[in-house]
């Protein structure tokens, strides 16, 4: 009797090892890359005025310099950077647009305002 509870026991567990169940998959929001493109401005701490260019290939430029950082993340409001220092540059957004720049090397984020033409 002994044994063939153990064996009963062996066997079940193999079971619940090997026969996990399968995970409905996650559908995923597309996203639309060209939600961040644009230009925008905006003020530091020591109120100097800067621009953001993200173009359509999403490369990042400030006050037209080119930081040769690389897209790490990319959701629906949200697209993050990892400059060539390893820091973190951030750009996010509402329903509508991008609002806000968070900068890793200042830890500050920004407003961000839409240049008027």
């Amino acid at each position: 009797m002994r044994k063939r509870s153990i064996f009963l026991f062996l066997i079940s567990l193999g079971v619940g090892l090997f026969h996990t169940p399968k995970s409905a998959k996650k559908v995923l929001p597309k996203v639309d890359p060209r939600f961040f493109v644009g230009t925008w401005r905006f003020k530091d701490r020591r109120g100097r005025e800067h621009t953001i260019v993200i173009d359509p290939d999403l490369k990042l430029t400030i006050d037209e310099q080119d930081l040769s950082a690389k897209v790490s993340a990319i959701s629906r409001y949200e697209l993050s950077y990892i400059d060539k220092f390893g820091y973190k540059l951030e750009i996010r957004g509402n329903e509508a647009r991008p609002v806000k720049f968070y900068d890793e090397s200042e830890n500050d984020t920004y407003d961000l305002m839409t240049i008027s033409n």
